[in-house]
């Protein structure tokens, strides 16, 4: 069964779930908003059996309102992922009440400023660690959402938690340009010993791949290498990544483990965020 882990929603019903925007990047989220329903009918008709709904930073920041209830929409196919201000003197109180929400399965940190500028440092500061500690009691996972400065701080974060489930969005934004043997990655496959750490491959990640002619094939092949197909989860980033159809972006993740083992190729388009993600495992009874 195929899972897409990295989709957002954004409501058309601003009165009840108004726009927060990060006031950064694109505005991608008011020229084409995609609310859950339309999501959920795109994803099946494109044969994915379920659905990861992350908290899309750029249109709501901290406000997660709309990614929890959209998860409601369907709960044999749909789970939520927010974002909390890890800093934030309630952040663990706000953790909590996520929690208790049907269908939210964890947080996404999100350590990331404009590329030109300097990077938030708060990453491995140890005054965000009782987050860590607070996900570890409640059973949620922590998807990190960073750029390549940040590497770093994600190994010492991971060495002090090493039993955390941990997805690393966009695999960090490394740079996987020119094709192999991808020299530019080195920081991120330098983390492939941290045995808890997996890697989430979005559609941006392959077609930052497969310019200038290259095959997303190899990549994924390397990655495969360096850190197994177990630890491999694929998504889409749709709507935000819209070059091309929903369709079209599931035929390019699909094209992208198209020379791997069968079993290996299983396990990066669904068979890990099965396992990450045991929420949907109900979800194999209605998969198209």
């Amino acid at each position: 069964m195929i899972v897409d882990t990295h989709t957002h929603v954004v409501a058309v019903d601003r009165t009840r779930w108004p726009l927060n925007p990060a006031g950064v990047g694109s505005d991608w989220f008011e020229r084409d908003p995609v609310p859950v329903e339309d999501l959920a009918r795109v994803t099946a008709e494109a044969g994915v059996g379920a659905v990861v709904l992350v908290q899309a930073y750029g249109a709501y920041t901290f406000d997660n309102a709309y990614v929890v209830d959209a998860a409601a929409h369907d709960l044999t196919r749909l789970v939520s992922i927010g974002i909390i201000d890890a800093e934030a003197p309630d952040a663990i109180e706000t953790l909590r009440g996520l929690a208790a929400r049907p269908g939210f399965t964890g947080i996404r940190l999100f350590p990331l400023a404009d590329p030109s500028g300097p990077q938030p440092e708060w990453l491995d500061d140890r005054r965000t660690f009782p987050v860590w500690e607070a996900c570890a009691e409640l059973g949620l996972r922590i998807v990190v959402c960073m750029l390549p400065p940040n590497f770093g701080r994600l190994r010492r974060v991971l060495d002090e938690f090493p039993d955390q489930a941990v997805v690393l969005d966009h695999c960090g934004f490394a740079d996987v340009s020119g094709g192999p043997p991808f020299g530019g990655a080195a920081e991120l496959f330098a983390c492939a010993e941290h045995a808890n750490l997996h890697l989430k491959v979005t559609s941006g990640v392959l077609e930052a791949a497969e310019a200038g002619g290259h095959d997303p094939r190899d990549l994924v092949d390397r990655l495969v290498t360096e850190f197994g197909a177990d630890r491999m989860v694929w998504g889409t980033d749709y709507p935000q990544t819209r070059d091309r159809s929903y369709a079209d972006l599931v035929a390019l993740g699909r094209h992208a483990c198209s020379r791997l083992a069968p079993s290996d190729a299983d396990l990066v388009l669904g068979g890990t965020a099965l396992r990450l993600w045991p929420e949907l495992a109900g979800s194999r009874e209605t998969a198209p």
